[in-house]
């Protein structure tokens, strides 16, 4: 008589390969390319440095995504093609002009300092936070805000590629807010480009204080690993500070993650533009008005696109009404946006979704 044996509950093995499957969703087949991607992205962050260019966080993401999607490879390319190349085309395409935007008009340094000091009792409050928090070498917490700070160029194409895998519709509606931020940004900055504070301590216009982000990656080490066609570019702009896009793309994260159902997960929300704000103010790279203005860019920018939505559903649905065309029929998709089984062809269909 054979002795008896113990089976684990449906769905879930007992080796420990199997149970990682299980626990994570994915066929067993897709476990070990995600794997050896995140060790590779490891083993690459610490020997040839932290890849935040654009062209080379691009390419890192796309081959994230190749590996998260082994079971449809197919779709995965024709993603590419039609959504993601476009996209990052156009944000590269922002850079090398941003790097040029300061070269149109004299660099202003006193408004948004006085604006600061109107808001502040006189004082600016990087001076304040430096002065209770600076103590002229990099401590534990400046590598804290430094890390926060650094989330500016890894938070909105990563949270692009969680959208673009489990919800189309809303990764289009969230890369399209990021287009119109960023040009918004970069006429701004052609327009008026302006002094952040650490360039107007150096111009003497204010007390001194110290740009803290640059000192805390000498002292930890580290490096960017570079980049592929940005190099050879006037990229960076100093001068491109008003408004604060750090700030901007920290409220639409906040904005798309923000939790309709578990309003505990609020206040965590909320946390990362708020503790964004801190670290710019405080690392001398923003003034509070220049995030002001960037929070303002973005509450206007989603407004606005929430209210072309609601009106472009209601012209559909007047049309339909009025040819008496049923509304399938009248739907017409635009390239990759054929659905999916059990996904919705429907604009409004975003608005009905369960909270993310």
């Amino acid at each position: 008589m054979r002795p008896p044996t113990t089976r684990s509950p449906r769905g879930w093995s007992s080796g420990p390969a199997n149970w990682c499957t299980s626990l994570l969703g994915l066929p067993r087949r897709t476990v070990v390319a995600p794997t050896l991607f995140i060790i590779a992205s490891l083993a690459i962050f610490v020997l040839l440095g932290i890849p935040y260019q654009r062209d080379l966080l691009a390419i890192w993401l796309l081959i994230g995504l190749l590996c998260f999607s082994l079971t449809d490879v197919r779709g995965w390319a024709r993603g590419v093609v039609l959504e993601w190349l476009p996209f990052i085309g156009l944000l590269v395409a922002y850079d090398s002009l941003r790097g040029t935007a300061a070269h149109l008009v004299g660099v202003h340094y006193l408004p948004q300092l006085q604006v600061d000091k109107s808001l502040f009792g006189g004082t600016a409050p990087t001076v304040t936070l430096q002065h209770w928090l600076w103590h002229g070498h990099v401590v534990w917490y400046d590598v804290i805000f430094w890390s926060v700070y650094l989330t500016h160029f890894f938070a909105t194409p990563i949270l692009a590629a969680v959208l673009w895998k489990v919800d189309r519709q809303r990764f289009r509606k969230f890369i399209v807010l990021v287009a119109i931020l960023s040009f918004a940004g970069l006429a701004t900055y052609a327009l008026y480009p302006a002094a952040p504070p650490w360039m107007a301590s150096q111009a003497g216009l204010m007390p001194q204080v110290t740009r803290i982000i640059p000192l805390v990656w000498h002292y930890l080490g580290l490096h960017s690993a570079g980049s592929i066609v940005e190099g050879g570019y006037a990229y960076a702009n100093n001068v491109a500070a008003v408004p604060s896009l750090h700030a901007a793309f920290s409220l639409l994260v906040a904005i798309t993650l923000w939790p309709r159902k578990h309003k505990w997960l609020r206040p965590l929300v909320a946390l990362y533009p708020l503790a964004m704000a801190f670290s710019l103010v405080y690392g001398a790279e923003h003034y509070f008005s220049d995030i002001l203005l960037g929070w303002i860019y973005t509450i206007v920018t989603v407004l606005a696109a929430r209210a072309v939505s609601r009106w472009w559903v209601a012209r559909r649905a007047r049309t339909v009404r009025s040819t008496g065309a049923p509304a399938d029929q009248d739907q017409i998709p635009l390239p990759g946006q054929i659905s999916r089984p059990g996904q919705s062809p429907h604009p409004e269909a975003a608005y009905a979704k369960a909270d993310r």
